[in-house]
């Protein structure tokens, strides 16, 4: 005799009735639809979170890289103002010889060096200013310290704006 929880075989010497005679399957162990989408329901419910975390991961990343590469592309302005002869990092005092203000970081720094593109990414250097540092000590010599101060902004990744503000001040070398 076949076991109510297996469906009759012809080895049994028994076969199931077809469904056309009205005739159905015995009770067979298994999952039924309802717990199959339990199980689905239950998988989105863990899923759709981590993604999310996923993706907002991936956004934190992209801006710590466009804000990374906006450093680099100061730290990069710095170091061409740290490649420049002292007396031609401000363009002010050259204000009467255009030829000559031209060549100076300042002039380069708001017209040559003033935007540059990294990633898609469009960093643009505001608000620079070479500023001397009047010398306390001896009032008739020239500044010896330059103050520099400049920005860069850039639209990021999230499509916001942002602003890196920068100074630093270069001493004259003997």
């Amino acid at each position: 005799m076949p076991s109510p929880l297996r469906p009759p075989t012809a080895r049994s010497g028994l076969h199931a009735p077809s469904v056309a005679q009205g005739g159905h399957w015995p009770s067979v162990a298994g999952m039924s639809m309802v717990e199959i989408m339990i199980g689905v329901i239950i998988l989105a419910l863990v899923l759709i979170p981590s993604l999310n975390v996923i993706l907002s991961e991936t956004k934190a990343v992209t801006g710590t890289r466009d804000h990374t590469m906006a450093a680099f592309v100061a730290q990069n302005l710095l170091e061409t103002a740290r490649n420049y002869k002292f007396a031609y990092l401000e363009a002010d005092q050259y204000a009467g010889k255009p030829d000559i203000q031209k060549t100076t970081f300042e002039y380069a720094l708001t017209h040559d060096l003033k935007e540059r593109t990294i990633n898609r990414i469009k960093y643009e250097v505001k608000d620079a200013r070479i500023d001397p540092v009047k010398n306390t000590i001896s009032p008739g010599d020239p500044p010896i310290l330059l103050l520099i101060k400049f920005a860069i902004e850039y639209t990021g990744s999230d499509q916001r704006q942002h602003r890196l503000d920068v100074s630093t001040a270069l001493v004259k070398q003997e």
